[in-house]
């Protein structure tokens, strides 16, 4: 029963570690003049939402825009903005096996006279891992000035209150790094 408990707990671990953390990447045109960005507002995109709620939009728009504001950026939905943002959720099904060793053995005597029995049991276990992706269009040229995304932030998150914490700082996180310096 002992050898059971190990296998166990990593298992915790790993479907723990599935669930739990995200990488922070971002990318941006060299040449484009940040300084002269004041006021954004949304770009339409037709880009698939991977399956993601209204609610997580609501979420993800929410903190965009409070991110962006608390940066000085001011959204201008009258006039033409200087630049526009456009995210999305993504989410794509995981998989991933664990196999468990189950052993028994005899012997009597010297080696080599013993012998055993093991078998091994495989499950494989699938997950959600989600990725929030922003983009920033230059509005005038249409070009993607800027893109951020947070991989595996949209991970383990099993109830409403995890995603009300988790969203806001991964959107935090991403836009760390614009306007780049």
């Amino acid at each position: 029963m002992r050898r059971l408990a190990l296998p166990a707990a990593l298992l915790s671990l790993l479907a723990l570690g599935a669930c739990t953390g995200y990488s922070v990447n971002y990318d941006y045109d060299v040449t484009a003049s940040f300084a002269r960005y004041k006021t954004f507002d949304y770009y339409t995109s037709k880009k698939g939402t991977g399956g993601t709620t209204s609610l997580m939009d609501k979420r993800v728009r929410a903190a965009v825009e409070k991110e962006l504001q608390a940066k000085g950026f001011v959204m201008e939905t009258k006039a033409d903005p200087d630049f526009l943002v456009t995210y999305y959720p993504i989410v794509h099904e995981r998989r991933y096996r664990t196999t468990t060793h189950m052993g028994w053995g005899w012997g009597w005597g010297y080696r080599p006279f013993y012998g055993g029995v093991g078998t091994s049991m495989s499950q494989v276990h699938t997950y959600q891992e989600g990725t929030i992706v922003i983009e920033i269009v230059d509005f005038k040229t249409n070009q993607m000035i800027w893109q951020g995304a947070a991989a595996g932030a949209l991970t383990g998150l099993n109830n409403p209150e995890d995603a009300d914490e988790v969203v806001p700082k991964a959107v935090r996180d991403i836009l760390a790094k614009f306007p780049p310096r």
